[in-house]
């Protein structure tokens, strides 16, 4: 449990909050998938840690990334005209490229016009396409750090699915229910019997019970293991990697190749977050897992893949007959939506302070205090784990899951499996 002290050190996002602070200046912050910006199209617009900005796709493809204000008179640039590859503003026609740079000010005239222009420029963030994701870094630093080496970056991407949902609720609730293997085979039972049906694999296993959660503090986050007791002594682990603040990698089914579920969550503000979810793999084929995610008609909105159907007053959009049919929770359209409705459920930011907390919230815990202490740290001058700015490049390991005979540890048996 929290004081609510704490509980609002770590959601608060917005203003010179100490956890958006931090986030701000040590973090690559995804805020679109790389789909979601075309060439042509209006101003992408994205609000990160409650301040707002727009994105723009150029015909070369590179992208330009701004505060949202136009510096002549503050205007929205998501009203922007796009012209070919140019922002301009509607409310008196000055004129950017993709760099934020003014090449256009019709307010100002005569000798002295074009020196002036010279001088405005949108303020631009750099920017960073990767794993079919476009992130910004909106830290002060004078030049943008390396970005982190993730498994699912590279020539994994072109067998990716990869979606993003708003959430109704604060982006701490998002990162905490990707840290809970417990509800798994509870809140997933459904779609985890569908899943053992089609293929087996150990995530089936899942339902076998809670588990037993075991979770260490490493130089990028967290390694979270989900530990259930099997017949003969064995154990299935389910591990989750957790690069702070905002991605969480969970192990996929049983296999022994690079893949895995992605969960990343970016604050939007206090009370909302956007949540990017997908898989990754090195199959050539799509896996049966991957199909399970996608509704049944095949043609997902990546844009908007779990809304909410409903407010608290509908029970969020609940099918009670569906759950008298059979269905554990009446939410049959895909996985994400338990998520996002349970989250949302709980309010915009919950009380933590009202808890009681239960021996499966190991991992939950142990991350509270790890962000704690990082916000601790970087009031007094520290860099927080997995910070960008940090010596060398920041590397997450690929998520695994296995089943370990009696004799063996968790980590040894994970460090045996490929990366």
């Amino acid at each position: 449990m929290l004081s609510k002290e704490q509980n609002d050190l770590l959601t608060r996002v917005e203003g010179d909050a100490p956890m958006g602070r931090m986030m701000r200046e040590n973090y690559w912050v995804p805020f679109a998938l790389s789909s979601q910006l075309v060439p042509g199209e209006a101003p992408h617009m994205a609000t990160l840690l409650g301040r707002h900005y727009v994105a723009l796709r150029a015909p070369d493809g590179r992208i330009g990334f701004f505060d949202e204000g136009c510096p002549h008179r503050g205007a929205s640039l998501a009203l922007a005209r796009v012209e070919e590859g140019h922002l301009r503003c509607i409310f008196h026609a000055w004129k950017f490229d993709i760099t934020g740079q003014a090449v256009e000010c019709p307010t100002e005239t005569g000798a002295r016009a074009a020196a002036f222009c010279s001088r405005v420029k949108l303020t631009s963030y750099p920017v960073h396409e990767a794993g079919g994701l476009v992130w910004v870094w909106l830290g002060s630093a004078v030049e943008a750090p390396p970005f982190p080496d993730l498994p699912f970056v590279g020539e994994l991407e072109a067998n990716s699915f990869l979606t993003v949902s708003l959430g109704q609720c604060n982006w701490l609730q998002g990162v905490e229910a990707t840290l809970d293997s417990a509800h798994v085979g509870t809140l997933h039972t459904t779609w985890i019997s569908g899943i053992k049906t089609q293929r087996g694999g150990n995530i089936g296993l899942s339902l076998d019970g809670p588990p037993r959660y075991e979770a260490e503090v490493t130089d990028y986050g967290l390694r979270a293991a989900a530990l259930r007791p099997l017949a003969g002594g064995r154990t299935y682990v389910r591990i989750t990697e957790y690069l702070t603040p905002f991605i969480s990698l969970a192990a996929s089914n049983g296999t022994k190749t690079r893949e895995g579920v992605i969960f990343i969550t970016t604050p939007v503000d206090d009370e909302r977050h956007l949540m990017f979810f997908g898989l990754y793999s090195d199959r050539e084929k799509q896996d049966p897992v991957a199909a399970a995610i996608q509704p049944p008609d095949g043609k997902p909105d990546l844009y908007n893949y779990a809304p909410l159907p409903g407010g608290r007053e509908a029970r969020w959009g609940q099918d009670r007959a569906l759950m008298a049919a059979g269905h554990f929770t009446g939410f049959g359209n895909n996985v994400l939506e338990e998520d996002m409705v349970v989250q949302a459920s709980m309010g915009p930011i919950v009380d933590r302070s009202r808890e009681m907390l239960s021996m499966s919230d190991v991992a939950i815990v142990k991350a509270r205090r790890m962000m704690l202490a990082a916000l601790a740290d970087y009031e007094a001058g520290k860099l927080p784990p997995g910070s960008a700015l940090g010596k060398g490049q920041v590397v997450l390991p690929n998520p695994i899951d296995t089943v370990i005979e009696p004799d063996q540890n968790w980590n040894e048996a994970a460090a045996l499996i490929p990366a």
